[in-house]
């Protein structure tokens, strides 16, 4: 019976961990007597942290982001050469650029939590082997959002600030869809994001803007695609008839890129070119998994829907 027991108790711990894995729940348990936290991260990867977190290097844009939302500006010691925002990040030491960053500069910086992305599995190998907790942060959606930034609460110990930050995103996001409510399927607007321009690129459902462009009640014209970021012709988007057209706005002046999409064959009939309905947004803004992404939605809703927001 005891046998039974203990093996009963075996699987279920094995099937709550794989639980928390599948659904993305980050977990953290403290150990009261070493004051030893050990967390899991978004990689399903479990990361021990002994002591205060006094020095911080970010590996990545969106993980800079939530430090500095997190109010930890003073611990962060190291970033990446595109972490540009706030403007303070700029004022960090830089550890190279976000695919390759040093890791010998990292080590001089002397951290004691690194926060690193997927694409950092090198990196994340060599760091751990000198004993440096490294939390891989990789968040698509909005829930995996607010569970990296508690993650990264809990490393730092600041877990009130990270309620305060999911929070206030909640309720900015809440507000742009309140408004939102009034709307019918058929006023919805169907939208193109054009990622890169040569040749087009665009988003699946796979993508963090889908995402954003989603919960702005947009409809991606390319939803149907699952992948992140499908090259897509010029055809299939003058067949699709997009009422909304977004673009990065570092592609060029609006005059340029309107210009250009006017050139291309049968795109003067699009419904978003003929009712001039073609914006440039910051592609950080809209692309970062992070803090921002309620300023984000919100940005994405006014402009497919100016009417509803026009009070604000």
């Amino acid at each position: 019976m005891k046998s039974c027991k203990k093996s009963f108790l075996l699987l279920l711990g094995v099937a709550l961990l794989l639980v928390a894995v599948l659904t993305g729940c980050a977990k953290d348990v403290v150990d009261e007597t070493t004051g030893e936290l050990t967390l899991l991260d978004q990689m399903g990867r479990e990361v021990l942290i002994e002591g205060e977190v006094e020095r911080i290097v970010s590996l990545s844009p969106s993980n800079t982001e939530i430090l500095f939302a997190l109010g930890l500006n003073d611990k962060v010691v190291g970033v990446t050469d595109y972490c540009n925002y706030p403007p303070e990040a700029a004022e960090k030491d830089s550890v190279g650029g976000f695919d390759k960053p040093n890791i010998e500069v990292i080590l001089t910086l002397e951290p004691d939590l690194v926060l690193a992305g997927s694409l950092h599995e090198e990196v994340v190998t060599r760091l751990e082997e000198r004993d440096i907790p490294v939390l891989v942060m990789e968040p698509q959606t909005m829930e995996q959002i607010y569970e990296a930034i508690r993650t990264v609460g809990a490393a730092a110990r600041v877990k009130e600030a990270a309620e305060a930050v999911v929070s206030e995103i909640e309720q900015q996001i809440d507000s742009v869809q309140e408004k939102l409510a009034t709307l019918a399927d058929d006023e919805k607007v169907s939208v193109y994001y054009e990622l890169w321009y040569d040749p087009p690129m665009s988003i699946g459902n796979r993508s963090f803007i889908h995402e954003v462009i989603t919960a702005a009640s947009g409809n991606n014209i390319f939803a149907d695609i699952d992948d992140n970021y499908p090259t897509v012709s010029p055809e299939a988007v003058a067949e699709k008839n997009p009422r909304v057209i977004l673009y990065p706005d570092d592609h060029g002046t609006a005059e340029m890129v309107t210009e250009q999409f006017y050139s291309r064959p049968g795109w003067a009939e699009i419904s978003a070119l003929k009712e001039k309905r073609i914006y440039g947004v910051n592609s950080d803004l809209f692309s970062r998994p992070g803090p921002r992404v309620g300023q984000a939605i919100q940005e994405a809703a006014t402009l497919f829907y100016p009417k509803l927001f026009d009070n604000q």
